[in-house]
């Protein structure tokens, strides 16, 4: 019995769809864990709470150390600078949120002192970070 000819042929081309499929897998898990280092590089540690806001995430984030250094996203940054940076970015978005991490050490007269500068900069909408 003679085999058909659709059997006889050789595919001559590769199906790309499931290797794509994975890189895209690959690449959402290599930018997931790339946030949680970075934030695990500052070493600021936060007060614990009960509940904390989900939404964080979508906000600048300003950090002080236990020694008092300024971070904005996670890089050194002097207070007229930082001044600065939030006036120009208050802005062009009114409605922008920041989230401000501090060790729980600190005085609360230096991040109040901070929260003051950062609402003369222009921005209005302040979280403060906190572990669950």
């Amino acid at each position: 019995m003679a085999q058909s000819s659709s059997q006889e042929e050789e595919i001559g081309s590769i199906n790309i769809t499931p290797m794509v499929d994975v890189i895209l897998v690959l690449l959402v898990i290599f930018m997931v864990t790339a946030n949680f280092l970075k934030k695990e590089s500052i070493n600021i540690n936060l007060p614990k709470v009960q509940a904390a806001d989900p939404n964080i995430a979508e906000s600048i984030q300003v950090a002080i150390t236990k020694n008092g250094a300024v971070l904005l996203e996670g890089k050194d940054i002097q207070i007229p600078a930082l001044m600065r940076d939030l006036e120009r970015k208050a802005k062009l978005k009114p409605n922008m949120r920041l989230t401000l991490s501090a060790d729980e050490s600190l005085p609360y007269g230096k991040i109040t002192e901070l929260m003051g500068l950062i609402r003369k900069a222009g921005v209005t909408k302040i979280a403060l970070s906190v572990k669950k």
